[in-house]
Order: C-alpha cells, then structure tokens, then sequence
C-alpha cells in the first residue's frame, strides 16, 4: 500500500503536539519563575490521541482484503510488533542505563520506582515504563492483538464486533484496576474504533465532494476545538482532560481532523512537505525527544535567570535538537531495525 501522505503529516502534527506539550513541562521545571510558553500549549498531549485515531485507519487500510486468513493476520503481528517493539528497547534500555548511573533521573514522578519488565514487555503495571511515553505504546500492543484476533473473523464481522467492543467499554464503566482491566477497558480506545470506521468508510463509500481546501479549514476548527477545550477544562477543573473526558474533548477534534484531512488528499490537497517529513520519522522523536528536552532542561537549569532571554534561547535550541535526534535515531537507528525485521519476516 502506498502511504497516505496526508496520513503522514498528520503524524508530523501529532508529534509536534506531544513535543510542545513537553517544552512547556520544561520551561516550568527548569527556566525560572517567567515563562515563555503559553499555558495552553499543555494542550498538546491531544498529540497521543490524534495517533490513536491514526493507528485504527491506518491497521483498516493495511489490511483490506486479508480478514480470515490466518497467515495474513500472524504477518500482520508480527509486522506490527517488529515496528514498535526493536526501536523501543533501544530507548529503554538507555534509559535503564541512566536509572542505574543516576536513579533519581528516572521516573521522578512515581518516587523513582522502576519496573523493567513490564517496562521492555509494554505490559500494564501501577508504575510508568522506563521511556515514559511507553504508556502509549501499551495500548497500542493492546489494539494490535484486538485487532489481531478480528483479522480472523470474516471481513462481514469486522464493523458490527468493532461496534460490540466499543459497547462492551461502553457499559464496563471504565474501571481503573487492576492495570491489565483498566488498560482493556480504557475509554481511549473509542478513539482507535473511531480511527477504524473512518477507514472503513474511506474505503468503501465514495469520496466526500467538498473542496479539498475547505477540508482543511474545517480540520484546523478541529485543533482550534482540542485548543478551546483544553483551556475551558482547565479552567473548571485545574487539570487537563484524562480518560474519558480526554476522548470526548480530544478524541472528537482528532475524529474530525482524520476525516477531513484524509478526503481533503483524495480532493488533491497534501498538506506542506515539511510535515510529511517529520510524520516518516515521527516514532523516533517520539521516542528520543524527552531524552533531548530533559538534558537541555538540566543544563539550562543552571544558569536559568528570571529573564526571558534564557527561555528563549534553551527552548529552541531544545526543540531544534529533538528534531535532529529524532532524525539521527531515525537514519541510525529506525530504518536498520526496520529493514532488518522485514527480512527475518
């Protein structure tokens, strides 16, 4: 199949997203009592559920045609699983690495409490993984095995069992233990569903006829709406949306960005190049870009004033390094691994 480079930059938005998002935790813990970013770039984690979303269109897309037959969906696996989990152990390891010269660098949250088998498995535990953005990788491993078993069923089946997995979360009442109950049951996975039926009607219906650039526009009221609602959240409650109310007020904007920018190609609109560019190397920064900000943040911690000049200055250097990391990590390290699992496959 043929990337959708819509997709793609889609991917470079979401990464974007969950970088900035970032930057600001940063700025607050290390540049001082002013800041420079505003607070409502702590929007930015929509980043993870404009991914989620991503990641049921793009499963749908890669395996049209393949349901019910068991080599298929075990290629399928193994593909999926052979993508996240080599660059992954890299990471952790690294930072098992850092954990062992310097525990308190790690997981300083959860009191630098570490469980490393968990942490390299990507299994649900009561603790975060090693490279803290793992968590997200769990429910990803999560959808791949769901969607493992439905590449099974009869192609027919696909839409009416995803409908009774989103009901049966639906009417669980999201309970949040034990971890491998909460994770199955977690709400964000409505926005992995929803990233599958929009596929499905991609596919399967015709083009929606509406100016690719009007696509576009409507997509960018999305983020606007993921923007607007974090700030009303934040207001009411103090904190940013988590689990249920982090799909509604997150997941519905990711919905209507995939849905209008993916038509919006099919009208001949591709969003710039740039984004296309840092959507193919996107899972490298993912993984990277903590590593990088958190190094910048030590050292600016020590020279740190209370002008904004300093900010300015460890800030995008932090975010120009995150990039290029995640680009080195990427030539270095992604593409070898990748090549190398295709082959053994």
């Amino acid at each position: 199949m043929n990337k959708l480079q819509n997709i793609q930059a889609l991917r470079g938005i979401a990464v974007l997203s969950v970088l900035l998002f970032h930057l600001g935790v940063i700025e607050k813990k290390y540049g001082g009592s002013n800041t420079l970013l505003p607070d409502w770039l702590q929007f930015g984690m929509f980043g993870v559920d404009l991914f989620f979303v991503i990641s049921g269109f793009v499963m749908v897309t890669v395996t049209r045609g393949k349901f019910g037959q068991m080599k298929s969906a075990l290629l399928f696996l193994y593909h999926r699983v052979s993508r996240i989990y080599p660059l992954y152990w890299a990471y952790t390891t690294l930072a098992l690495l850092v954990f062992i010269v310097q525990p308190s660098w790690v997981n300083n949250s959860q009191g630098n409490q570490v469980d490393i088998l968990s942490s390299y498995l990507l299994f649900p535990g009561r603790l975060l993984p090693l490279v803290q953005v793992g968590w997200t990788l769990i429910h990803e491993v999560y959808f791949y095995v769901v969607f493992f078993l439905l590449l099974l069923l009869p192609e027919k089946f696909f839409v009416p069992a995803l409908f009774l997995w989103g009901v049966g979360i639906a009417v669980s009442g999201f309970p949040v233990a034990p971890p491998l109950t909460r994770l199955v049951l977690h709400p964000l996975t409505f926005e992995f569903i929803a990233g599958c039926l929009l596929a499905v009607h991609y596919h399967n219906f015709r083009p929606v006829k509406v100016n690719g650039n009007v696509l576009v526009a409507i997509a960018g009221l999305g983020l606007a709406a993921a923007v607007v609602g974090y700030i009303q959240y934040h207001r009411a409650t103090g904190a940013s949306p988590l689990e249920f109310d982090e799909a509604l007020y997150y997941g519905i904007p990711a919905v209507v960005i995939v849905f209008c920018i993916t038509h919006a190609e099919r009208n001949g609109v591709t969003l710039p190049g740039f984004l296309i560019q840092l959507g193919n190397i996107s899972y490298s920064i993912y993984l990277s870009h903590l590593f990088t900000v958190n190094v910048v943040g030590r050292i600016w911690g020590g020279f740190a004033t209370d002008s904004l000049l300093d900010n300015a200055i460890a800030l995008t250097l932090a975010f120009a390094l995150a990039l290029a990391v995640g680009y080195a990590s990427y030539r270095i390290l992604e593409l070898p691994l990748l090549k190398l699992t295709r082959k053994i496959a």
